[in-house]
């Protein structure tokens, strides 16, 4: 936790002159929490990124007055720094509808905010609430989320402020956001923010979702495969040349007859699994043994519902990306596919077994590239030897 109130935590000197920064005040920007500084020696008001969220693990500065953005990375510079300074080089002028629930009252808070411009970025923002329910009751907990995620803030926090902000604005500056907040940390005396950790690791998903996790015990086997329409399980340069001349439904019917001969691999060696599709896009038809959960449009209902979906599955298959993060911590087993995504491998999974050996076993990773056939072998192979794997790797558990 880093301490913004009364006194703001943050050591770091001039990027010009090496002097120690004076912290001066907090700019909630959004997405980023910022302290404003001056440096006494160079004369420059230097704005420091506090390390929350995925600026964690990086140094981020910027001097607003002269367009000039330091980092220590230079990815991070690129990614966060050029995008943090363009919107505050350009605010926008509209007010955000801010919703404020309080809960409880208290006089020491944390702080998590889980804006962001990415949904599984949010999503994960969100799992640190656990940690501090469980490790700071004497601090409540203040959850600041976009309106699309309100639906799973866990229960005992002591407030929830819901922001209509959509992904596409979360990297964007809105002075009325930032002069809300401001105003509603006056009722504090002590306030420390989340440093809202990109991949926590202490949190079980259901307390969020209210949704059970997959019951082994269950004699039924559904595979479900979550379906994407934004990023095709079809060659890369091939989904480019499609979207770039407006022809991404030939892809998604490729995509469509890869599941259906996935699905058909997998019912050739386990006839009485059931067999699912889930996710968003509608686009295409499947035949009438696979059940179609695909919805144009999430909600929190919807969202509630297909979480249940997953949870039913003894397996749930797909392509990289945060579509996989709520699947695979509900479901059963999980097998993500990857295209070029190898630098964020497994950044998109909730995993939720802590025996190594099991995890390995129920959570695989296979190139988009690999053949139909190989990937229903692997997946058919997955169930049917799952207690027996169980058996062998944690006989010392059992006895």
């Amino acid at each position: 936790m880093i301490e913004i109130k009364p006194n703001i935590q943050q050591k770091s000197n001039c990027p010009r002159t090496g002097e120690a920064l004076q912290p001066a005040k907090i700019l909630w920007q959004g997405m980023h929490v910022c302290v404003e500084s001056k440096s006494n020696g160079s004369g420059s008001e230097i704005i420091d990124v506090l390390r929350v969220g995925h600026s964690y693990n990086h140094s981020l500065q910027l001097d607003l007055k002269k367009a000039e953005v330091f980092s220590g990375n230079s990815y991070a510079g690129e990614w966060l720094g050029k995008p943090l300074l363009n919107s505050l080089q350009n605010p926008r002028s509209e007010k955000l509808e801010i919703t404020k629930e309080i809960f409880k009252p208290c006089q020491r808070v944390i702080i998590l905010n889980c804006i962001d411009f990415l949904y599984g970025h949010s999503l994960l923002k969100l799992l640190n609430a656990q940690r501090h329910l469980e490790c700071n009751p004497d601090c409540g907990l203040v959850v600041i989320v976009p309106k699309f995620l309100r639906w799973m803030v866990p229960d005992g926090v002591a407030e929830i402020w819901t922001v209509a902000i959509s992904l596409k604005n979360g990297r964007d500056y809105y002075p009325s956001f930032a002069e809300f907040v401001e105003e509603e940390t006056k009722r504090f005396e002590q306030i420390y923010v989340s440093e809202a950790y990109s991949h926590p690791s202490q949190f079980d998903i259901t307390r969020f979702t209210r949704v059970p996790k997959h019951n082994f015990e269950e004699e039924e086997i559904q595979i479900t495969f979550i379906w994407r329409e934004d990023r095709l399980l079809v060659n890369r340069l091939l989904f480019r040349v499609l979207r770039k001349l407006n022809l991404l439904s030939i892809g998604l019917a490729v995509q469509n007859w890869k599941v259906r001969r996935l699905f058909e691999g997998i019912r050739s060696r386990l006839p009485l699994a059931k067999f699912a599709v889930a996710g968003l896009g509608t686009k295409t038809e499947f035949p009438e043994w696979i059940e179609d959960y695909r919805v144009e449009m999430f909600n929190e209902k919807i969202e509630q519902d297909i979480c249940q979906v997953y949870a039913d599955s003894r397996l749930v298959i797909g392509l990289h990306g945060s579509n996989m993060l709520l699947p695979s911590g509900h479901a059963g087993m999980t097998m993500d596919l990857i295209d070029e995504r190898w630098g964020n491998f497994a950044q998109d999974i909730i995993y939720q077994e802590s025996n190594q050996k099991m995890a390995t076993f129920r959570y695989r990773f296979l190139p988009y590239q690999t053949q139909t056939d190989t990937m229903a072998y692997i997946a058919a192979l997955m169930v049917l030897t799952l207690d027996e794997f169980t058996s062998y790797m944690t006989a010392d558990v059992v006895n």
